[in-house]
């Protein structure tokens, strides 16, 4: 039987963009979401898991759709990160709940990245 988290922990990437990316179709399959975009504060997708067209539209939103002079959605949220902002949101049935996980795991790949050294 085919067990997607044991998969995804062999399938580790050193790649930042890879490992995101693994991680939001993870999080999109389990939860049987549509899409899962991660996007910068100028909209520009970052990674993604789903419909590259919808993933696109939601990491292009998503900034507005947090900013403070929008009213904030639920199916934003942000991540800080050096430098700037990350965006994550999707589409799909019981969106909320995962967000936060997913939140949490790109932070943490973001995090071991910036802190590994260089070779």
């Amino acid at each position: 039987m085919f067990d997607l988290k044991q998969d995804r922990r062999l399938a580790r990437s050193e790649n930042t963009q890879v490992a995101l990316s693994r991680l939001l179709e993870a999080a999109r399959h389990s939860s049987k979401l549509e899409a899962l975009a991660l996007g910068d504060e100028l909209g520009l997708l970052v990674a993604g898991a789903g419909a590259a067209d919808l993933c696109d539209e939601l990491a292009a939103t998503a900034p507005l759709f947090a900013s403070d002079t929008v009213r904030p959605r639920q199916d934003v949220r942000r991540l800080a990160v050096e430098g700037g902002e990350l965006f994550i949101c999707g589409r799909g049935a019981n969106l909320e709940p995962q967000l936060g996980r997913v939140a949490e795991g790109c932070a943490r790949i973001l995090f071991e990245k910036s802190a590994s050294p260089s070779l």
